[in-house]
């Protein structure tokens, strides 16, 4: 068995750590000359760590991660606390594994730490897939190809697999526009955040803040719903002044954290509808390939690593029947990612409601969770971050 994975983000160096650890041969073919992951913070909650300490990563993830102790959902304005689901030792208790925040690239990072150099082309733009009943070839730009046993798509919202196999079509533009920034622990350590992952709440907006990088560095979030989308790109820069003005009225914390922002960063917001199937023959998608969704469960990187390592296990258990193999696969996680995707969708209209009837009666419903000492994981919580890839395997085979 040879598996042949295109894209070397989050999705694709996952699958990849999780064949070899199965010992299956796995080449993986990026476009980039150079690994690099752009973009800010993401948060690695206890369902995808569970995984990460299952690949031997753990030790190295702990170095560059944050253990937030809590969620805390705000008002926009006045700062008051509104709700709040545990996290830190309760969670890691609770779900058996830990709930990590961290640096996207300090995530790759871990990641590549555990692939070497071995099986892995830089450099390579796939040009074609041609597939029959005894393998699937890989034709690159530079007329160079490859064969194997299956092909895995984990290129990411703009797919090429994907097109190929489905047709091209674009992603849907949520309305929203995402502002990042990341800014210098010192510069914030006044404000007295705490170890939270800060949500706060207001009419058409809403932020999401958290340490980085060993508690180095602040990053923050802040969702907007815009009828213009700006750039679709990890890079594309905005200005401080706008975010500025984007959130003026805001509770002066926010203002803070976004005036001691170095570089803002602006970027459309997109996603799909869910697909009825991944798969074709021997060729199936993972992660933003199959299933982009908006940031508001913070769960499209690590649906992209539960997606990776159960497609490694459903793989390495029928090695003689490929295509029963992606069958399994995409039968196990197309209802989890789809019930994912609605759930995301959900979650931006209860954060950005500009109903002032809604946002009193969510409020009053969302104030009855808001102690720490007494909060408990709503159902949701429960159904995402108690997910164990290794037990939903075996329960499938």
């Amino acid at each position: 068995m040879k598996v042949l994975i295109v894209g070397g983000g989050i999705g694709g160096i996952t699958c990849m750590l999780a064949l070899r650890k199965r010992g299956v041969d796995a080449q993986l073919f990026e476009q980039a000359s150079a690994f690099g992951q752009v973009g800010a913070g993401i948060q690695v909650s206890s369902n995808a760590a569970r995984i990460l300490l299952n690949l031997g990563l753990g030790a190295a993830l702990k170095k560059v991660a944050t253990y937030p102790e809590g969620r805390d959902y705000r008002g926009w304005d006045t700062g008051e606390r509104l709700y709040y689901t545990p996290l830190g030792q309760q969670a890691e208790t609770y779900f058996g594994s830990p709930y990590y925040a961290a640096h996207r690239a300090e995530l790759l990072d871990v990641l590549l730490s555990g692939l070497g150099e071995e099986g892995v082309r830089l450099g390579s733009r796939i040009e074609r897939v041609d597939q029959d009943s005894s393998g699937v070839t890989l034709t690159l730009a530079d007329g160079t190809t490859a064969q194997g046993d299956i092909l895995v798509g984990a290129d990411g919202i703009h797919s090429t697999i994907r097109g190929q196999l489905f047709g091209k079509e674009l992603p849907r533009y949520t309305g929203n526009v995402a502002w990042r920034g990341l800014v210098p622990a010192e510069r914030v350590a006044h404000l007295d955040v705490g170890s939270m992952v800060g949500v706060w709440m207001g009419p058409n907006r809403s932020i999401v803040q958290y340490y980085v990088s060993a508690g180095r560095t602040f990053n923050w979030i802040g969702i907007s719903r815009s009828p213009q989308p700006a750039r679709e790109s990890w890079l594309a820069e905005g200005k401080v002044e706008d975010a500025l003005a984007e959130y003026d009225g805001w509770h002066p914390t926010i203002r803070t954290i976004i005036a001691a922002t170095p570089k803002v960063l602006r970027q459309a917001l997109y996603d799909r509808e869910p697909l009825p199937d991944w798969q074709a023959g021997r060729v199936v998608l993972l992660g933003d390939a199959a299933h982009p969704m908006m940031p508001f469960y913070a769960q499209g990187g690590a649906q992209s690593i539960e997606d990776a390592y159960v497609l490694a296990g459903c793989i390495a258990e029928a090695q003689d029947e490929p295509r029963a193999a992606l069958a399994r696969f995409v039968k196990m996680r197309l209802p989890r990612t789809a019930w994912m995707q609605g759930l995301a969708r959900q979650q931006e209209e209860l954060y950005q409601t500009n109903d002032a009837a809604s946002i009193k009666e969510r409020n009053e419903i969302m104030r009855v969770n808001r102690t720490p000492e007494t909060a408990i994981f709503p159902p949701e919580q429960k159904r995402l971050y108690g997910y164990d890839a290794d037990t939903e395997l075996r329960n499938s085979a």
